[in-house]
């Protein structure tokens, strides 16, 4: 017996090995054929399934073990409705009842109930959205069963199957379901609502019987709502006993007939007329800027989706082109609307159409690919490539970025990207499932990826579309990696091509600057650096197909050449391709693997992993990656040095590169600095030649050309001019002082010129300048120094010439403007004589003098708030030394909004101070607060208007509705902790937890801010708290290099974090609750985004060096500034020392000292 046994076994492999054969040799066929070729394999798939519940114990385990065999090599079976059938209920169709053996059944029972959880976690790991779909068609047959047994089997078979965003036990390695998008096109598939804005993990059973149920009851609302029709008669009302009277006599009675196939036809054309103008609606409110009804949409699609299924076995002709519409719209209404929402019901509603019908699977992917390839040339998501769109940079222009100020976009960009997101999820599921059986699908396939790749400036720039941007490519890597199977051989050529356009359109991302993005949503940026690690790792894993070469290391193919000689589709001019394919995989995995790094720490900025197991790279092999890059794109060369911006190798091979295709990038900002240097001004380089050429760059980088080193060359001086006259004169006044500055050095009278043609081209710039210049003058007797006296001796001359090119109508704004505000800040000098109890009534007496002449004055420090009275009774007398500075509300409406929308706004107007340093201090931190804008961050600063009026006098804006911690403490004992109980309720309550987290996110911005500037003298008179318990920091007398005491710097701590203050931070006390590490995550973040910016705030700062300001008095103040940027350092060394900045400022002794010092000395609460 057992040799015949064995004699069968061998028969039965070498029977299973023929077939096998026979299904391989079949692969390329298409049409009639293929359907015949896949139709046999599942034959033999459901035979095998079917031979696991014999009674031999011998034969179910080869019928188990061939199984397996035929799935590895036929993955479709895994997808194949009649397969999992089989799997799913043959063991109970199958099995004998006459024989009573329990431990047969139990065998069979458990060898079913591992292959089927095997089968299902494996699909699931690939394709989650089909498997879902067809999971859910089988629960719903399965719930039209009369025995409970057969449930409660199925129950136990997809029991404790769970995936999701978390560590996944279901499977070992990484694999589709991985992937974030496709977990999130997952999730929308299983029709559970999941928040995809936070890590979820989805139960396939109880999801799966939810949807189920969903499916079945919309089905049940079709089939109810057709039967109704019929059992009426329709609408027909010529014929005896039909119409509504009849219906309701047969609906009585119980006497159904058989309805005619014309009154389907009627009911079919009434509903997808119904369904398809419903749909249209929702686009028209889409296109229109409207918000869709969610749950409408939802509910529409899925009616329209069951309305469909129910006609699937129909033979039928009538209402094809009505259903063939209502499925088109059900394929393209998720992109015209663009949400993530909508895109959600989408992927819901095209799992269950795939699902239910696969015949439909080509018809389905047809219009998916085609509205995909519509969202490329309407811009949406993904593929909004225009610059407004782009985010950081956009926003950021002219001051820190180059180029023209955009518009911001209509729409949210972030939410198109991830709606593509998910849509691209499910075409990687699709692909997943058809990859080895349907050549038409993966063709379909293919056309979408060419349609995408063929053009490098299809893909939007905003840094929240990375992650979608390397899964699409991934998609691609996969697509090209299907060369090596027998049904896409003869593609071999062109999936060559795709696969290099998807390696010059990688490298593409890399051609602009490193940008951050904060969605506030932890899950997305966790996704955000798992999706471009895992195109790392397959691109790493070398499962692309190395090409043969010939003897030139062209590529080619059955030994013909796939390119010309030396010329390239894609990457033009080569001597070797294949040399180059690997230099150029290699510049792109080490460009991911540094994204990757800076996404993880963004995502985590706590994580204390570091990236010292990272290779250190050689000074030759940086100089490849320079060289490599600068082949593909310039732009990828500067841009791969911004991000190590420490790398001398790197930046001298990229100088040379520079100056040897200086004609090639003269369109290229960022390339400025590798040929405008000192040196090459001291040489008169030749190369200077070319910046009547270049393209303009930002304004804090023309700026730096305007420091001594550049010596104001002519060509730098005339390139520079161009830059800032290509900006509007509104966008350069905020760098007024800087340009005020820059007349120190013009020798040339070029910054002169320039400013006398900005101050005739706008009235705002002439004025805001004239009081910048007056704020520089004072008596030359103070300061004989050459260079300075004949500063000074200029700034008058510039004064009159801006007057003396006044048209009338501007000399007559001009002249009310600067009389109406002379007169109010002339009330302090004044009052000076008079008794402090007299000083507040000789305010209102002075006051009442003056008069709004015009209603187009405007507030010096907020032009656009425009003046429209004083408050009489507000004049406040404020304490200070030797002076008598004065606090006077005005009432303003917004230059741009409702003129009757009256607001008041107060300002103190100083004589006898100093407001520069002032002004010089909030410019940073205007720069910072529009950065954390720009990265979507989420942190709050205050730069209140400040401008200097004349010498020693100016005007500051009052921080609106708030009042000095100092202030707070006169009125109650109590600690921060205990006033905002006070203020806002008992702790946990909603008010309460709001202001704690506005005092979060300001606390965090100022720490930023504090870091960079060192402000000092923080006592707390100069710390304000607003009516929602946000912090703002005022008065900045101290900071850089300078302290007071005689700059003893006793304020050790980079930012002031005293008790009071960490108990609302922290209210563990031992820095481990929840909200500290908000805090510090926050400060992290501010500090990253900062760095990437050094430049431009330095720039700012440098030019400010020679004004006289106390902050440039003593040290290196430049130095130092740049120093706490660290750029020396990784985006995680950078994090773990803003960590360390924050544990050090945390309650810090030096702090709670300088405020007894400040008590003590001055009386100012502590």
């Amino acid at each position: 017996m057992p040799a015949v046994l064995q004699c069968l076994t061998a028969i039965v492999h070498r029977a299973f090995e023929t077939a096998v054969s026979w299904l391989e040799d079949r692969i390329t066929e298409t049409g009639n054929e293929a359907v015949i070729r896949e139709s046999t394999l599942f034959a033999h798939a459901c035979f095998l399934i079917n031979s696991m519940s014999q009674r031999e114990e011998r034969i179910r385990d080869i019928a188990a073990n061939l199984l397996v065999q035929l799935r590895d090599r036929f993955p479709q079976v895994l997808w194949n409705s009649s397969c999992l059938d089989s799997l799913l209920f043959s063991v109970q169709n199958d099995t004998p009842t006459v024989v009573n053996d329990p431990a047969w059944e139990a065998a069979v029972r458990s060898l079913y109930q591992k292959v089927v959880r095997e089968w299902i976690v494996i699909s699931l790991s690939y394709a989650p959205c089909t498997t879902q779909g067809l999971l859910q068609e089988k629960l719903c047959k399965a719930n039209t069963w009369q025995q409970a047994r057969h449930k409660t089997d199925v129950v136990s078979l997809l029991s404790e199957i769970r995936i999701g965003t978390g560590k996944s036990d279901c499977w070992a390695g990484t694999r589709t379901a991985n992937i974030p998008a496709v977990i999130a096109a997952a999730a929308a598939a299983s029709g559970a609502n999941l928040k995809l804005s936070e890590a979820f993990i989805l139960e396939v059973l109880s999801t799966g019987i939810v949807s189920a149920t969903v499916k079945c009851n919309y089905a049940g609302e079709i089939a109810g709502m057709r039967r109704l029709y019929n059992s009426i008669g329709g609408f027909q009302s010529d014929s005896p006993q039909t119409g509504l009277g009849g219906g309701l006599q047969r609906l009585i009675s119980g006497a159904f007939y058989q309805p005619a196939e014309t009154e389907n036809d009627s009911f079919n054309e009434m509903l997808v007329s119904k369904f398809v103008h419903l749909l249209q609606q929702f686009v028209n409110i889409a296109e229109k800027g409207g918000e869709v009804d969610k749950s409408q949409f939802r509910e529409t699609c899925s009616q329209a989706t069951a309305l469909l299924l129910s006609n699937l076995d129909s033979d039928r002709k009538a209402n094809l082109e009505g259903f063939a519409k209502l499925l088109r719209l059900l394929c393209w209404c998720p992109a015209y609307i663009s949400t993530p929402d909508a895109m959600e019901t989408g992927v819901f509603i095209w799992s269950w159409l795939v699902s239910a019908a696969p015949q439909w699977g080509s018809l389905v992917l047809a219009e998916l690919v085609d509205a995909w390839l519509w969202t490329i040339d309407t811009k949406r998501g993904l593929f909004a490539s225009d610059v407004k769109c782009s985010g950081p940079a956009a926003k950021l222009r002219p001051h820190l970025a180059p180029g023209e100020p955009e518009a911001l976009p209509d729409t949210n960009p972030v939410d198109q990207i991830i709606a593509h997101r998910l849509w691209l999820g499910f075409f990687i599921d699709r692909f997943e499932v058809v990859r080895h059986n349907s050549v038409e699908q993966l063709l379909l396939l293919g056309r979408m990826l060419q349609g995408t790749t063929k053009r490098l400036w299809n893909f939007s720039h905003h840094p929240a579309a990375t992650g979608t941007f390397f899964t699409f490519m991934l998609l691609g890597l996969k697509f090209c990696s299907c060369q090596s199977q027998g049904n896409l051989q003869n593609f071999r050529a062109g999936l060559q091509l795709l696969e290099d356009r998807i390696y010059r359109a990688s490298l593409g991302w890399f051609s602009y600057e490193p940008e951050w993005y904060d969605t506030n949503n932890i899950n997305f940026a966790q996704s955000e650096a798992q999706s471009v690690s895992l195109f790392v790792h397959y691109l790493s894993s070398g499962r692309l197909d190395s090409l043969q070469s010939d003897s030139k290391g062209r590529a080619t193919e059955n030994g013909n050449s796939l390119v010309g000689a030396n010329d390239h589709p894609v990457w033009g001019q080569m001597d070797n391709y294949i040399v180059g394919r690997e230099k150029r995989k290699q510049l792109l995995l080490m460009l991911c693997q540094h994204e990757v790094d800076r996404l993880e720490v963004w995502a985590q900025p706590l994580s204390k992993e570091g990236t010292s197991s990272r290779p250190k790279i050689s000074p030759d092999k940086w100089i490849e990656y320079a060289r490599t890059a600068f082949s593909v794109d310039p732009r990828i060369a500067f841009s791969l040095a911004s991000r190590f911006p420490t790398n001398t190798h790197l930046k001298a091979e990229i100088a040379q590169l520079v100056q040897s295709h200086i004609l090639d990038i003269r369109c290229i900002p960022e390339a400025l600095p590798y040929f405008v240097t000192p040196k090459a001004v001291d040489e008169n380089s030749v190369l200077l030649q070319q910046l009547p050429h270049w393209a303009a760059c930002s304004i804090t980088q023309a700026l730096e050309f305007l420091t001594p080193v550049y010596k104001g060359h002519p060509r730098v001086m005339a390139y520079v001019l161009r830059v800032l006259e290509s900006y509007p004169p509104e966008r350069v006044t905020f760098f007024m002082p800087q340009l005020v500055q820059a007349l120190r050095y013009d020798k040339g009278r070029l910054v002169e010129g320039y400013l006398l043609r900005a101050a005739q081209r706008s009235d705002l710039f002439s004025h805001i300048l004239i009081w910048h210049l007056q704020g520089e003058t004072c008596d030359l007797g103070k300061d004989a120094s050459g260079k300075n006296s004949s500063f000074l001796e200029l700034l008058p001359i510039v004064r009159q010439h801006i007057i003396d090119g006044f048209t009338p109508k501007a000399l007559d704004v001009f002249r009310r403007e600067f009389d109406f505000f002379d007169k109010v800040t002339s009330i302090s000098g004044v009052l000076f004589p008079l008794p402090k109890e007299e000083r507040r009534a000789g305010i209102r007496r002075e006051l009442e003098k003056i008069q709004v002449q015009g209603d187009d004055l405007y507030l010096p420090t907020a032009p656009n708030k425009l003046v429209r009275g004083i408050q009489v009774d507000s004049g406040i007398p404020l304490q200070s030394a030797a002076k008598v500075p004065i606090m006077i509300t005005f009432n303003v409406v917004d230059r741009d909004g409702d003129q009757n929308d009256i607001k008041p706004q107060a300002c103190i107007f100083k004589v006898g101070d100093d407001c520069r340093q002032d002004v010089l201090a909030l410019q940073v931190i205007a720069l910072l607060r529009d950065i954390f804008t720009a990265v979507g961050l989420n942190l709050y600063l205050f730069p209140y208007g400040v401008l200097p009026t004349g010498p020693e006098r100016g005007i500051i804006e009052v921080v609106p509705n708030t009042r000095s911690r100092s202030q707070m403490g006169e009125t109650t004992d109590g600690g921060l902790y205990e006033i905002f109980q006070q203020d806002y309720g008992p702790v946990g309550s909603p008010n309460f937890e709001a202001a704690r987290r506005n005092f979060i996110i300001s606390s965090a911005g100022y720490a930023v801010a504090s870091l960079l500037l060192q402000p000092k003298d923080r006592h707390n008179g100069n710390l304000l708290f607003d009516d929602v318990g946000r912090l703002v920091h005022i008065d900045f007398g101290f900071i850089l290099e300078t302290s007071p005491g005689g700059n003893m710097r006793f304020e050790s701590a980079h930012f002031k974090l005293s008790h009071e203050m960490t108990q609302l931070l922290d209210p563990s006390g031992v820095m481990k609750s929840e909200t500290w590490d908000n805090f510090v995550s926050l400060c992290v973040k501010g500090y990253l985004a900062a760095r990437r910016h050094m430049n431009g705030i330095i720039n700012t700062v440098l030019l400010m060096l020679d004004s006289g300001l106390p902050c440039f008095s003593r040290g290196d103040p430049i130095g130092n500034l740049r120093k706490r940027f660290h750029p020396e350092m990784s985006e995680r060394e950078a994090a773990n020392f803003m960590k360390n900045v924050c544990t050090d400022a945390y309650n810090k002794w030096t702090t709670a000292g300088y405020d007894l010092i400040q008590y003590l000395q001055q009386g100012i609460e502590k």
